[in-house]
């Protein structure tokens, strides 16, 4: 009796020990880059709280349909309307936290000088953003000024690219995709759209730029 007296005292002790550490001690881990199941909803966090935006893995994964099914007609429209609110805190999120990536150069198929930047979030590129060689000013989308040549160090566009992401702006508004089943936000920088950060249908996941990782983990600086 003694020894089982003496276990429940340790064992009490012990849990009170835990109760009192400080919560600035307690750490917590943000869930790993994951996709949910399709068709899944979203998970939630304790209290009903929305997780935190995530990032694809590489190789988007197929819609939640067969093969040749648009999304369209497996998800309700009212699912993916319902589900644009959260998408449009998740672009909120993202870009509060965009950082600058790393900037290259290369020839397009014409010859044509392109100088581009990411645009990174949890370490992956989310977005692409294109230079003129010549002034270094940031390129609206769809504008190719067919230049062959830089007067400027790819050093100047990298400086460039850490200003510029302070003064991006994700609007609240988006185009859905429905080859790659996600929502298309733009982004802005001086009144023109410059990018466009992707939300999967789900609302919670980000979409990668496939592109602008592997041309950036190839010629990058």
């Amino acid at each position: 009796m003694k020894i089982v007296r003496t276990l429940l005292i340790l064992g009490a002790g012990f849990c009170f020990v835990l109760a009192q550490v400080p919560p600035q001690q307690q750490t917590t881990t943000l869930p790993p880059v994951m996709m949910p199941p399709p068709g899944s909803p979203p998970p939630m966090a304790p209290g009903g709280v929305p997780p935190a935006p995530q990032v694809l893995p590489p190789g988007l994964p197929p819609p939640p349909a067969g093969p040749g099914i648009p999304v369209a007609q497996t998800i309700p429209l009212q699912t993916l309307t319902a589900q644009f609110s959260q998408a449009m805190q998740t672009a909120t999120q993202v870009n509060r936290n965009l950082l600058p990536g790393k900037v290259w150069m290369m020839r397009a198929p014409g010859g044509e000088l392109e100088i581009k930047g990411g645009l990174v979030y949890q370490g992956v590129a989310v977005a692409m953003l294109r230079f003129d060689p010549q002034s270094g000013q940031v390129l609206p989308a769809g504008v190719n000024p067919h230049v062959y040549s830089s007067n400027l160090p790819l050093t100047e566009f990298k400086k460039s690219l850490s200003a510029i992401v302070q003064n991006l702006k994700i609007l609240p508004v988006a185009e859905f995709m429905e080859p790659e089943a996600c929502w298309a936000f733009p982004v802005t920088y001086r009144n023109f759209i410059v990018a466009h950060v992707k939300i999967y249908y789900d609302g919670v996941h980000v979409v990668q730029d496939y592109g602008a990782n592997q041309e950036m983990s190839f010629y990058g600086q």
